[in-house]
């Protein structure tokens, strides 16, 4: 009896130890005032946002330039909102199935709520709106960060951070000659439209809306269109670009 007593108090005391590892970890270090993200993440984000150079710097650099250069916010996707920062760890999203012509990113699920980020300089003025992407290529989901100017329509970068295109043709989304092409390029149009156009034939009139496909890679260039105009259009952040190309001054409260 006094063995299985024991035995009994070593499992009891075992779980206790997991469960407050665990909520050790929830607790302290993945929460920050919704201000963290893994590292991967953090790391591109910095990137696209032209913090750091494609080397990426030690974990403790991108954790300490991630905290006093990006902040988090969380946005309602159907009434373009932000989200209160004290709500960020309450928030209620719910997630639906998308039919396939709502899905032309082919993401299958669109949740209400979703994170964005914001680049402010050293003197807190915000200077870039990161979105995340993703969508369909050719035989693989591509994940990507979009990096706008505060006009919420011109773009400042674009980097994927995620993809298993074919190597040599569509791989080359992560290429930096392919990317040196869109900064400058807008991906609304006048009346906050997704407007974005990657052409596969350049007929050499190219426009502020259009940037060059991907040579032989025509499925990921048609992704890389579709995935864009999906979030920046009705069923994702557009209504908060909407709300920032009405107004600029919904950044300065950030």
């Amino acid at each position: 009896m006094r063995k299985g007593k024991i035995i009994v108090a070593s499992m009891m005391l075992f779980c206790v130890l997991c469960f407050a590892v665990v909520a050790l970890y929830f607790l302290v270090l993945k929460s920050d005032d919704g201000q963290s993200a893994d590292q991967p993440h953090a790391a591109a984000i910095l990137q696209v946002a032209g913090l750091v150079r494609a080397n990426k710097p030690d974990p403790e650099t991108i954790k300490t330039l991630f905290a006093r250069r990006v902040i988090v916010r969380q946005v309602n996707l159907d009434s373009g909102e932000l989200l209160p920062v004290a709500a960020h760890q309450d928030a209620q999203k719910t997630c639906v199935t998308l039919a396939a012509d709502q899905d032309p990113a082919q993401i299958r699920q669109r949740c209400s709520i979703a994170d964005i980020y914001f680049i402010q300089n050293n003197e807190h003025e915000i200077q870039q709106v990161i979105l995340p992407v993703s969508g369909k290529g050719a035989k693989s989901m591509m994940h990507a960060f979009l990096a706008l100017e505060s006009d919420g329509r011109t773009v400042k970068n674009l980097l994927y951070y995620d993809q298993d295109e074919t190597p040599g043709l569509g791989a080359k989304v992560d290429d930096a000659d392919w990317l040196r092409q869109w900064p400058g390029k807008k991906v609304l149009d006048d009346r906050a439209q997704p407007a974005l156009k990657v052409v596969q034939q350049n007929s050499g009139n190219s426009d502020n809306y259009t940037v060059d496909g991907i040579t032989g890679a025509t499925m990921t260039s048609v992704g890389v269109e579709k995935s864009i105009n999906f979030w920046t259009g009705d069923r994702a952040y557009g209504h908060f670009l909407q709300r920032l190309m009405k107004d600029k001054q919904i950044l300065s409260n950030q």
